[in-house]
């Protein structure tokens, strides 16, 4: 989406601007839920001991200048810890990472520290095993202004985190790498992801938990689960993990959850719309959509559900196996068939009646843009679905310039500030210019865009762009509410996890993270519809044109 480049350039000049003079007053807090007691266990001495890594990883001056090799001095110490049995014992390594990061001079802040209590707590230095040299020695590291830009950094022209390994090692065999892993991927998200806040559990509770499941996976299929439940605990929907099987295209809305039950939509393999599916290869289908669900990052619980039915179609349809389904209350045991869904490509715009067209905004390339407003122009309303996606091409400007000539209205924004890592400041408010419009006709008419739990990320910007600009009426269900670029960390074992890496906000100052973008009319499935293969969705907004 061109508006991407205009907003990465944005946040960028942002950022430089606000690095040498937001002070406590500019930074965005909320309140999280924090863990400050580490009394020693076997658990705690490696919480700390990542607490401790992740602090001097984005505090030293000469880590943060990128002088010696992080990962290195980590798994150097690994060995010596885990065979640590009292507190005395623990410190001893810490204090060898605290030496191999060398003698520093910098610039402390005296202000930052205590305005971000409720985004960065240092409570745990306080109330840990730590001895108090370790400690006062953090604490003065941790009131340092960071050099920007740092080695271990958000790069926003870059959505791969730089200089951050991966590592060609066998993850199976080397309990440290694993725990390299979770260290790694539990302190960007810590100092980086704006949305801690938001989370159902304090990501301090979810490194205590998670410890001993990356030990002790000891083949590939624990290792991905303890990461998959990890990545999961986010509560974001854009927390992918490289490693986890996705499901096919051809998956998509083949399943609808309806009054709790699991609902084919579709004609496929001996199944019929309005089937309800009770059992998969002898599992209740409840228990495997619980199973699923600790496994599946995302934002809402609706974007959940879609994402398992997804997964649930991968399997009936994909994988051959025997299900019990109930057809007008009556139990029908079925061996599915592998189904070849046929293939058939979207046009880009048809008409409804006279006065609708409807355009599939998944396949609205730039160069579409011009023929479907010039075929377009006379019709009284246009629905725009944005329930599938956008195509790669498609540009925001030149969109834009075919409904307003004026500015565009941008999202306010929450971004790490990058001389104080944990940190986060909010810029208000901003605009993108339109396309130059003369020479072009304005479109005058209704518009409408579709939209669902599926519309993530771009199409919900799409959304909001269109209802705070264009006037455009939103029908359908809430969106996805995973929002801001996809930024990946790179992992041992070349694998990589991706998290949203800045906030956006309704002009209200509302988030959207885990609320999605709210339609102006919200429709639901019902099993009539579906038995009638209807897209309810379409229908309420042919309705709603129909009778304005």
């Amino acid at each position: 989406m061109k508006y991407s480049l205009i907003f990465i350039s944005f946040i960028i000049v942002m950022l430089w601007g606000c690095r040498s003079h937001a002070g406590p007053e500019g930074y965005f807090v909320r309140p999280c839920e924090f863990i400050c007691d580490y009394p020693f266990n076997d658990t705690t001495k490696w919480a700390i001991t990542c607490r401790v890594w992740g602090l001097l990883k984005y505090y030293h001056p000469n880590v943060t200048a990128g002088k010696l090799d992080w990962d290195k001095v980590l798994l150097d110490r690994m060995v010596d810890i885990n065979y640590s049995s009292t507190p005395e014992m623990v410190n001893v390594e810490l204090a060898k990472m605290l030496v191999a990061a060398g003698e520093y001079t910098g610039k402390k802040d005296n202000d930052w520290n205590d305005s971000l209590n409720m985004n960065m707590n240092l409570c745990w230095l306080d109330n840990s095993f730590l001895d108090k040299t370790l400690i006062n020695e953090l604490k003065k590291i941790a009131s340092l202004t960071v050099k920007f830009p740092a080695y271990y950094r958000i790069d926003y022209e870059n959505p791969m985190l730089p200089n951050e390994k991966g590592y060609k090692v066998d993850i199976n065999t080397s309990y440290k790498h694993r725990l390299l892993s979770l260290f790694r991927y539990w302190n960007v998200i810590y100092y980086f992801f704006p949305h801690k806040y938001l989370m159902d559990q304090s990501w301090d509770k979810t490194l205590t938990m998670s410890i001993f499941p990356f030990i002790h996976a000891a083949d590939i299929q624990s290792y991905q689960i303890a990461f998959l439940k990890l990545a999961a605990a986010l509560n974001d929907g854009h927390g992918y993990i490289s490693f986890a099987n996705y499901y096919r295209a051809e998956a998509l809305n083949t399943i609808e959850m309806i009054d709790g039950q699991t609902v084919i939509t579709v004609d496929a393999g001996g199944l019929l719309p309005g089937d309800i599916i009770d059992v998969i290869q002898g599992r209740n289908i409840n228990h495997i959509r619980d199973s699923l669900s600790v496994l599946i990052p995302a934002s809402t619980q609706l974007n959940k559900e879609f994402r398992i039915n997804s997964y649930v179609a991968e399997i009936i349809f994909f994988n051959k196996p025997d299900i019990v389904i109930s057809r007008n209350g009556q139990p029908i045991k079925i061996q599915m068939p592998f189904v070849d869904f046929e293939k058939q490509k979207p046009g880009l715009y048809r008409w409804i009646s006279d006065d609708i067209a409807y355009v599939d905004f998944s396949v609205l390339t730039k160069q579409g843009i011009d023929s479907v407003f010039h075929a377009l122009s006379n019709v009284t309303c246009i629905i725009f679905d944005i329930r599938k996606g956008v195509d790669q091409s498609y540009d925001a400007e030149l969109f834009g310039g075919y409904l307003s000539n004026k500015n565009t209205r941008l999202f306010p924004t929450v971004l790490p500030h990058p001389e104080h890592p944990g940190a986060f400041v909010l810029i208000d408010d901003f605009q993108a210019s339109s396309k130059d419009t003369r020479g072009r006709r304005l479109y005058k008419g209704k518009i409408v865009y579709l939209i669902d739990e599926n519309t993530q990320s771009a199409t919900e910007t799409v959304a909001f762009v269109g209802r705070t600009n264009y006037q455009a009426i939103l029908i359908g269900r809430p969106t996805s509410g995973a929002l801001g670029r996809v930024t990946w960390i790179p992992l041992p074992g070349n694998q990589r996890a991706a998290f949203s890496n800045f906030g956006l906000f309704s002009l209200d100052g509302t988030e959207f993270q885990r609320k999605g973008i709210i339609p102006d009319i919200e429709v639901y499935p019902t099993m009539e519809s579906v038995r009638e293969g209807k897209d309810e969705i379409l229908e309420a907004a042919i309705e709603y044109l129909n009778t304005q």
